[in-house]
């Protein structure tokens, strides 16, 4: 047989190997459960998405800026009073600020987050970070970014968005905006 003929052989054969042993580039992470979300998390959703939609369609910045006020009116009917309970959502950011103290980051949505502050300065007066002498730290010291978690919490009143939101702009807190919490469980689902 032609050496040409037998390398091409082998070269193909190593490919179907190599390919089988890999997964062929599929995936082999199992799905992400499918849990109904609450009510009151669906229209809080629901009153962002819009919100955004309306935002980056508008033909001015004028017209941009006053969704925001539409968006903090719909955000306060969408909630049964300043908290979540038993929202569903990904563990998007896990870490400790210079204390030690647990910051998370959980995606309820692309694009849509709730979170504890990442300093001491900011969180003063909100008390969001997570102390590490608690079990509640050492639950979250179990978990790693994508898992998918119940959690439950408070917001923080807001006159400008209904509940605190952390962008520094207008256009950050309409597209990605980034609710501030003060978490009092999160659960591996």
């Amino acid at each position: 047989m032609n050496i040409a003929i037998k390398a091409a052989l082998g070269c193909a054969l190593g490919f179907i190997v190599v390919g089988a042993l890999v997964g062929g580039g599929r995936s082999t992470a199992p799905p992400a459960p499918s849990v109904p979300l609450p009510s009151d998390q669906v229209r809080f959703m629901a009153a962002i998405k819009q919100a955004r939609s309306q935002f980056t369609s508008a033909p001015n910045e004028l017209a941009a800026g006053g969704f925001r006020n539409i968006r903090q009116q719909a955000i306060c009917s969408a909630l049964n009073g300043q908290s979540a309970s038993g929202w569903i959502g990904k563990v998007a950011y896990l870490s400790t600020n210079g204390d030690g103290k647990g910051v998370i980051t959980l995606e309820i949505e692309q694009g849509l987050q709730v979170s504890t502050w990442n300093n001491a300065l900011s969180d003063y007066s909100d008390k969001t970070l997570i102390d590490p002498d608690t079990q509640f730290f050492k639950s979250l010291a179990a978990m790693k970014r994508g898992d998918t978690v119940r959690f439950s919490g408070a917001f923080f009143p807001s006159n400008v968005d209904c509940v605190a939101e952390q962008s520094v702009t207008l256009a950050g807190s309409m597209k990605s905006p980034v609710f501030t919490m003060r978490f009092s469980s999160i659960r591996k689902l």
